[in-house]
């Protein structure tokens, strides 16, 4: 199997269907919990809206560069979450 064809079934196990990383996935948890529970901020920790958008960033500047673009992201930006709005 070639890198690219590893790489992505990992991150398809990890984010959409998988248990390979402490017997759960991405979707499967975020499935499971209400907009309220992932903006509810506890001292000074991330929310789990900020955790989903910091690691969405990454994927995002990661498969622009798997299908041939610039690595373009930077750590300083990856936690700038858009204001809320519902």
């Amino acid at each position: 199997m070639k890198k690219s064809g590893f790489i992505a079934n990992r991150l398809r196990e990890i984010f959409l269907n998988g248990y390979w990383i402490a017997n759960t996935n991405y979707r499967d948890q975020l499935e499971k919990i209400t907009w309220q529970q992932a903006i509810h901020q506890v001292e000074n920790l991330n929310t789990i809206a900020a955790i989903t958008y910091h690691i969405n960033y990454y994927l995002a500047g990661i498969l622009t560069v798997f299908n041939g673009g610039l690595l373009e992201i930077k750590d300083q930006y990856s936690f700038d979450l858009p204001p809320y709005t519902f």
